[in-house]
């Protein structure tokens, strides 16, 4: 592959020579993205011309987006689904399991508690471990779905691990506080 045929159109996986899946190598990925790197940096196009250079360039940020994509799991299944031909409509669709939902109050209440609490911290520490767990289970559902070509059901899943993901931010920032008071 060379600047002229870069193709924009492949799918981040078979950038990266990597199967479609939501499980993927990351020391392969880490390689490839390297590689890439090497063959693509606009560096190497400095004594180039400008339209090389610029191709170069947008070559570079293509790879950078793919990389970032394939490295984050949430991401990666995101995508996952939109190589299927689904989207998540994580903005405009509003349904979600009440159960869920109640679920989702309960432990941003919980965060919400932190700071008051006696031990701070240990508090932080629990609500965390319980959002990571939840993470942890959405994601395995979401990527076994994906695998069985389950999307529908998958996509309820990477929503709710979209949700998860903000609470375990949410915990991040009030972590951060708590180190700042």
């Amino acid at each position: 592959m060379d600047i002229e045929s870069f193709n924009f159109e492949q799918n981040y996986f078979d950038l990266f020579e990597l199967p479609v899946s939501c499980e993927i190598d990351a020391s392969l990925l880490r390689a490839k993205f390297m590689e890439l790197q090497r063959q693509f940096h606009p560096d190497g196009f400095a004594a180039a011309s400008s339209a090389a250079s610029r191709r170069a360039v947008q070559i570079t940020a293509h790879i950078n987006g793919a990389h970032q994509t394939l490295s984050d799991p949430l991401l990666r299944a995101e995508y996952c689904l939109q190589l299927a031909g689904l989207s998540t409509d994580a903005e405009t669709d509003a349904k979600m399991d009440t159960l869920f939902l109640m679920q989702q109050m309960e432990l941003r209440e919980s965060l919400e508690e932190v700071a008051t609490s006696a031990d701070p911290y240990k508090s932080l520490d629990s609500v965390r471990d319980e959002i990571d767990q939840l993470i942890e289970k959405t994601s395995a559902a979401a990527s076994a779905s994906i695998h069985a070509q389950g999307y529908d059901e998958a996509r309820e899943l990477i929503r709710r691990w979209q949700f998860l993901g903000k609470l375990a931010d949410e915990a991040n920032t009030i972590e951060a506080q708590l180190d700042d008071a």
